[in-house]
């Protein structure tokens, strides 16, 4: 298996991360913050399944240009996997006519059905796409989101996405063999605890208490920083002391 968070900063640090899309074996998309930004043309039409986690604008804001970008060389829909809150949202909020066109009613230009289709996911409930199977698992976020298990035949991965204290996804882990990698929301430093409560998002003290109940040694990957606390919080996971536990590499490909 391979993954990489995609680039999202156009500033002369590329570390910085202000949107979120990563990708998994060069077909999958988990989000769409950066998808349509930070990929090559020759790369996009690579890219048939999109899996969003939640509506927040830094996971779905380039998913438009993404799509307006492989319309003419789509041969089959681009199909987006997401809860029915945020395919609610994406219909009534983005793909309306106004903010942009319905890509569920252009049809495609070399092969047949509509740009675009959606498929519910459901939590607790696993899918597949092609070698991968899935699995969503709801956190705790401020709006309707799900973290991700992600498996192949020999690696598993899981991605929190944005989320504060729970238990279901850490649940999960602990009973997924072949666990390689955690992909997990560290938003705010410690002195933004109150912040970080309000908007439910982890900081580096949070994250230690929710590793607790992971039940076994992993990679842990801190990802999801906001770009003005990116090295406070990178010295604070140092604080932790755990050899198990850095910040995701944005470009790095990861692979198991």
């Amino acid at each position: 298996m391979r993954i990489k968070l995609l680039r999202s900063s156009t500033g002369n640090d590329p570390q910085l991360q202000a949107l979120t899309t990563y990708l998994v074996n060069d077909f999958l998309a988990i989000d769409g913050g950066s998808i349509g930004l930070a990929l090559s043309p020759q790369q996009m039409p690579t890219i048939r399944h999109i899996v969003i986690t939640h509506a927040h604008s830094d996971h779905i804001a380039s998913l438009p240009i993404f799509l307006s970008e492989v319309l003419t060389e789509l041969k089959s829909p681009v199909t987006v996997y997401a809860l029915p809150e945020v395919v609610s949202a994406l219909r009534d909020f983005i793909f309306n006519d106004h903010i942009w066109p319905n890509f569920e009613n252009i049809p495609l230009l070399a092969g047949n059905g509509s740009a675009l289709q959606f498929r519910v996911i459901t939590p607790g409930e696993s899918f597949e796409i092609d070698e991968i199977s899935l699995t969503a698992v709801r956190v705790n976020h401020v709006v309707p989101t799900v973290g991700l298990r992600v498996q192949d035949r020999r690696t598993a991965v899981i991605f929190t996405s944005d989320t504060y204290i729970t238990d279901d996804i850490w649940e999960v882990a602990r009973g997924t063999r072949h666990l390689k990698a955690i992909f997990v929301d560290v938003s705010y430093p410690n002195e933004l605890e109150s912040l970080a409560a309000a908007a439910k998002h982890l900081t580096p003290q949070t994250l230690a208490s929710e590793l607790l109940k992971l039940g076994q040694a992993v990679e842990v990957y801190a990802t999801h920083i906001k770009p003005g606390s990116r090295e406070q919080v990178r010295l604070q996971l140092g604080e932790l002391r755990s050899p198990r536990v850095s910040v995701v590499e944005v470009g790095r490909v990861y692979e198991w």
